[in-house]
């Protein structure tokens, strides 16, 4: 049985739906008719909470994606983050506290995991690579980039202890480094 079903889409939906009518409120513009309250099969919105639900739920081998379906799914997930978290000045902003353990949590990390299986890296390993080495010092500097969001990090499923199973991307700890770099020349 799946984990996730149009349950789920119907939940992401009712709570964009409620970020639809606060900003409507605020500016003056009328609410949705009433006959609009499940998301229909053809919107966007669906279709890719439908690809990010079945790549959550395994029906899609990471090994058989092609580059395509890659990028698919990257931007179904920035645009679902995007409607989760966005703002209007477009800032980044970070998850709220317990995230992770939601159903739309699960999918976010799941979908992640397949997306950048091999971009993903420990916080020691990017302490590592971003810093030269792997102190105590340089673990609490990513740490810090994770808190004011200069790292995004992703849940590993695989690992129990919520201290250590932090993972963060390989592009954006390389990225880090060649700024701290470039600072100190």
């Amino acid at each position: 049985m799946a984990l996730f079903t149009d349950a789920l889409v119907q939940e992401i939906a009712a709570l964009v739906r409620q970020r639809y009518r606060e900003l409507g409120m605020a500016l003056g513009e009328p609410e949705l008719p009433a006959g609009q309250r499940r998301l229909d099969e053809g919107s966007s919105l669906w279709q890719e909470l439908d690809l990010l639900i079945r790549i959550a739920n395994g029906e899609h081998a990471r090994m058989r994606a092609t580059r395509d379906d890659i990028q698919r799914a990257e931007v179904a997930l920035g645009h679902l983050l995007d409607l989760l978290l966005g703002n209007a000045l477009r800032s980044k902003t970070s998850f709220p506290a317990g995230f992770w353990q939601t159903d739309i949590g699960i999918l976010v990390s799941r979908v992640r995991w397949w997306i950048s299986v091999d971009d993903l890296i420990t916080i020691s390993n990017a302490a590592a690579l971003a810093f030269g080495e792997n102190t105590q010092a340089n673990r609490m500097r990513i740490g810090r980039a994770i808190e004011s969001g200069l790292l995004e990090w992703i849940p590993d499923p695989s690992v129990a202890n919520p201290q250590q199973n932090k993972r963060v991307l390989r592009t954006q700890v390389e990225r880090l480094g060649a700024q701290r770099r470039l600072l100190e020349e």
